[in-house]
């Protein structure tokens, strides 16, 4: 990385800077002229994230992110970037470095089958069309998804496997019925620590405050599909939804429970993807969770953006029935 960035800039190589290893990638720090560089080596765009966490916790103010090998995920940070302040993107193809163009805004066409709409909302869930998958989900979790022309019940990939495997045949109806009643046992804040109330904690918090937008000063707020698949529960990620205040301004609202390094750029590109003129970006976290270099990195969004807080205890908002 040294000698790319000596090569393109005449910089990276004197005893004022310092790299840091990141996933994916590196981060190069010019200390004393507060310019630093990202190097993303492995075609994920949520590298970026990370990287501006490190940025930030240096008081960076001017960024360069080189992106190896992949177009796509240039694009993709590209897109991010056109909402942060001191920040440019390159596309790296061996020593060559050239401006990484944003790629274009892809809306997710809603396609479900308002049959299997109807079915998951008759059994109390939330439908949740994504990216070509419709989800039934309790409290953010998903419980149940199409797969194909199937509707397949079970929490998570290897639930469901497992369900189609030991239970052939088995009456849809009651299957929901029956993991529903599960799930909504223990996703609920006095429950034991479990899978059921542990996974997917930005979603639980986005269906907590679309039910109650008044925690956080809207009038209204409906979840949205993030600009980017998301593809198992285990990961950790942030949940949009779209909203608006008592003037009927829009706010787009990203939701973040714990640490999710790649929160700021996620929010962008969410931003990118629902904002109309004159909205606004929110970024909702727990009391605690709004850490400072969190709070820095929130700081270089050049759009009218906020941090909007809610209690610690955020899930007793929501009633374990709901």
């Amino acid at each position: 990385m040294q000698t790319l960035v000596s090569e393109r800039w005449g910089r990276g190589r004197s005893e004022t800077t310092s790299a840091r290893a990141i996933p994916g990638g590196a981060v190069l720090i010019e200390d004393r002229a507060s310019h630093a560089w990202i190097l993303i080596d492995d075609g994920e765009p949520a590298r970026f994230g990370p990287g501006l966490l490190v940025a930030a916790s240096r008081n960076v103010r001017s960024l360069d992110v080189l992106v190896d090998g992949s177009p796509t995920a240039a694009g993709i940070v590209a897109r991010r970037a056109r909402y942060l302040a001191g920040v440019s993107v390159w596309q790296v193809h061996g020593r060559l470095v050239e401006w990484a163009s944003p790629a274009a805004v892809v809306h997710d066409r809603d396609i479900a089958s308002p049959w299997t709409v109807a079915l998951l909302e008759s059994h109390g869930l939330e439908a949740v069309y994504e990216h070509g998958v419709l989800r039934g989900e309790i409290l953010g979790l998903e419980v149940a998804r199409t797969v194909g022309d199937r509707l397949e019940v079970g929490v998570g990939r290897h639930d469901r496997s497992a369900r189609t495997e030991m239970r052939p045949g088995e009456d849809v109806d009651s299957a929901l019925d029956e993991v529903a009643a599960t799930v909504r046992s223990l996703r609920r804040p006095d429950a034991p620590p479990h899978p059921a109330n542990t996974l997917a904690r930005s979603r639980w918090l986005r269906s907590v405050v679309c039910a109650n937008p008044l925690m956080i000063g809207l009038d209204t707020a409906s979840p949205v599909a993030p600009p980017l698949p998301w593809f198992d529960l285990s990961e950790v990620t942030s949940s949009p939804a779209v909203g608006r205040d008592s003037l009927g301004k829009k706010v787009v609202v990203v939701f973040s429970v714990g640490v999710d390094p790649d929160l700021v750029p996620t929010a962008a590109d969410c931003y990118a993807h629902y904002s109309t003129p004159g909205a606004a970006l929110w970024l909702v976290l727990p009391e605690g969770d709004d850490l400072p270099v969190v709070r820095t990195a929130a700081s270089a969004l050049s759009i009218e953006s906020d941090i909007r807080l809610v209690p610690r205890r955020w899930e007793e908002f929501a009633a374990p029935d709901s």
